[in-house]
C-alpha cells in the first residue's frame, strides 16, 4: 500500500473513533483532508498549481515549487513525503489532538526539514481546517422544536407526506425475540431523531452551489399519497413480500449506519484505494484521484441535502404506517423470524435495518447512497478508464475490514476486489438466521457496484424506486459539474488512456 493509503486508513479510524462518520460530516472532512494532501503533492514536478477557488495554497508556494523543481527525483520524492506526513499529522492533531504514528511507521526517511518551515506548514494545515468551520458547524444535528412522541410511533399524522421525527429504541429494553422496544412512559428506552445537517446545503461545494444553481427534478417527485406516493409504497411492499437473503445482504453491505463503519462516501474511497493497489498507481496520481473523489462527494452531499431540505418528504416507514395503518400487508418482519414474510397491520411495518437505527435522521428525496456512490463511481470510471472491478484474481489489502461492513466474513486481510462474502448467519440484523447459506456478492464493474448501492436502499426499506431514480439523475448532473471543473480548471486527465 502507498503512503497515501496508509494515511487514509489512519484518518478513517480517527473519524470513526470520534463519531464523525455521518454522511455530511465525513464528506466535508474528506474534502478538507484530501485538498490538503493535494496541495502538498503539487510540489511534485509533474503536478500543476491548483486553482485558488475553494482551494487554499501552501504558504510560499511558488518559492517552494521552484526549489523542488531543481531537485533530482529521489530527493524531491523523499522531501515531499515528509511534507505529506507533516500535513497529515497536523490536520489530525488539530481535529482530534492526536499524533497517529511516527514517520518510521509510515516508512518515511527520517530526513530533517528546516524547523521554521515545519512550523509554518503545520500552522497552514491547521488554518486550512479552520477555514472549514462553516461546513463543520453545519454538519451536525439541527434541532427541531418539537416535544412528545412523534406521529411515527403512533401510526398517525396530520400530514403524512412530510418528514417528521422518528422515535427509535436505544436497546435498553427488550421484547419479543430479544428485540429492542420502546416504553413511551420511560424516556430512557428511546431517543428522538433530529434532522441531521438541516442547513448543510447552504454550503458551497467544490463545483456546486445549490443556493444558486442546481438541476430541477421537481416534476419527477411525487408530492402526495394519491399522486404517486401510494404507487411507490405498493412497489416497495411488493419487494418486501419476498425479501430474500440476496436482497437483505445487499442492504447490509451498503448500509453504513453502524457507529463503527463508514457510510458510502468512505466506502467508495476504499474502492478507489483498491484499484490504486491493483494498478500500482504512483503517489502523484493517488493525490489527484483522491482529491477528485472528495470534491465530487462533497458536491453530491450539498446537492442531496438541498433536495432533502427543500422537499422534506416522509420516509417509507411513515408513509406506510400512516396511510396503511390497519391494512393487512404481507411483509418481512423481525417478529416472525422463521418465515420469509407474514401478515401484519401496516402500522407495524419496519424496514430491514438495525432496530436501534430504523431509518436515517433526515428526510427522503434525495438518496444520499445513490448520489454519493454514483458520483464517486463515475469519477472512478473516468479516472481508471472504466476498470474491471471483480476479475476473480486481483486482490487488495484491507487493514481494517470491520469499517466496511460488520456482516462481512473477511478471514484474511487480502480480498478480491469487488467481491463481498457473507457466511451463514453473519447478518447484524438477523444474527444466526440470515443468510441461510453463504452469500457472495460480486460486482464486475464500478457501475454494477454503484447501482447496487442505490437499489440497496430500496431493499433496506429506506427509499422508493422513484427516489433512487431521481437521485441517479441528480448524481449524473453533479458528476458533470465536478468533472468539468476538474478538467477545465485543474487540467486533470485520466492517466489510463484507451
Amino acid at each position: 500500500m502507498s503512503i497515501v493509503s496508509n494515511f487514509i486508513w489512519v484518518f478513517f479510524n480517527e473519524v470513526i473513533k470520534n463519531g464523525d462518520n455521518t454522511p455530511t460530516k465525513i464528506s466535508v472532512l474528506m474534502y478538507a483532508y484530501f485538498q490538503m494532501l493535494y496541495n502538498f503533492g503539487t510540489l511534485f514536478k509533474k503536478m500543476g498549481i491548483p486553482s485558488t477557488d475553494r482551494v487554499k495554497l501552501i504558504p510560499n508556494y511558488v518559492e517552494l515549487k521552484k526549489k523542488y523543481s531543481s531537485m533530482n527525483e529521489k530527493e524531491r520524492f523523499l522531501n515531499i513525503q515528509n511534507f505529506l506526513y507533516i500535513g497529515h499529522t497536523a490536520f489530525l492533531g488539530k481535529l482530534y489532538k492526536v499524533d497517529p504514528l511516527t514517520r518510521r511507521d509510515y516508512g518515511i526517511t527520517p530526513k530533517e526539514i528546516d524547523s521554521a518551515l515545519v512550523l509554518e506548514l503545520s500552522l497552514w494545515s491547521i488554518d486550512h481546517l479552520i477555514g472549514k468551520e462553516l461546513e463543520l458547524s453545519r454538519a451536525g444535528f439541527s434541532t427541531i422544536n418539537k416535544t412528545g412522541l412523534p406521529a411515527d410511533y403512533l401510526g398517525s399524522s396530520d400530514d403524512s407526506k412530510y418528514w417528521i421525527q422518528l422515535i427509535v429504541p436505544n436497546g435498553t429494553k427488550k421484547g419479543i425475540n430479544n428485540l429492542p422496544i420502546i416504553d413511551p412512559n420511560d424516556k430512557t428506552t428511546f431517543r428522538i431523531q433530529n434532522f441531521l445537517g438541516k442547513e448543510f446545503y447552504l454550503n458551497s461545494g467544490f463545483s456546486v452551489d445549490p443556493t444558486k444553481n442546481i438541476i430541477d427534478l421537481s416534476n419527477e417527485i411525487s408530492k402526495t399519497w394519491d399522486t404517486g406516493l401510494k404507487e411507490q409504497m405498493e412497489k416497495l411492499l411488493a419487494i418486501y413480500e419476498n425479501l430474500d437473503d440476496f436482497k437483505k445482504m445487499t442492504a447490509e453491505l451498503f448500509a453504513g449506519s453502524s457507529k463503527g463503519i463508514l457510510p458510502p462516501p468512505g466506502f467508495m474511497i476504499i474502492v478507489a484505494m483498491q484499484l490504486s493497489q491493483k494498478y500500482n498507481q504512483n503517489i502523484q496520481n493517488d493525490l489527484c484521484m483522491f482529491f477528485s473523489l472528495a470534491a465530487g462527494i462533497f458536491d453530491a452531499c450539498v446537492s442531496a441535502w438541498y433536495y432533502k431540505s427543500t422537499y422534506t418528504q416522509a420516509r417509507p416507514i411513515s408513509l406506510i404506517r400512516n396511510n396503511l395503518t390497519n391494512t393487512p400487508i404481507n411483509s418481512w418482519t423481525p417478529i416472525y423470524q422463521d418465515q420469509t414474510s407474514a401478515t401484519i397491520p401496516g402500522n407495524q411495518w419496519l424496514p430491514y435495518q438495525e432496530f436501534t437505527f430504523v431509518t436515517p435522521p433526515f428526510p427522503d428525496v434525495a438518496s444520499g447512497h445513490t448520489t454519493f456512490s454514483r458520483v464517486a463511481g463515475k469519477l472512478i470510471d473516468w479516472w481508471f478508464n472504466n476498470p474491471v472491478l471483480y476479475d476473480g484474481f486481483s486482490k487488495a489489502s484491507i487493514p481494517n475490514d470491520t469499517i466496511i461492513c460488520p456482516s462481512l466474513n473477511l478471514y484474511q486481510k487480502e480480498v478480491c476486489i469487488g467481491e463481498y462474502i457473507f457466511g451463514n448467519g453473519s447478518s447484524v440484523i438477523e444474527p444466526g438466521i440470515t443468510p441461510k447459506q453463504q452469500i457472495v456478492l460480486r460486482y464486475k464493474t464500478v457501475a454494477d457496484l454503484y447501482n447496487a448501492a442505490g437499489i440497496s436502499r430500496v431493499y433496506g426499506g429506506i427509499h422508493s424506486n422513484q427516489t433512487n431514480d431521481v437521485s441517479a439523475k441528480l448524481a449524473d448532473w453533479v458528476y458533470e459539474q465536478t468533472y468539468s471543473k476538474l478538467v477545465k480548471d485543474f487540467k486533470f486527465k485520466s492517466p489510463y488512456p484507451n
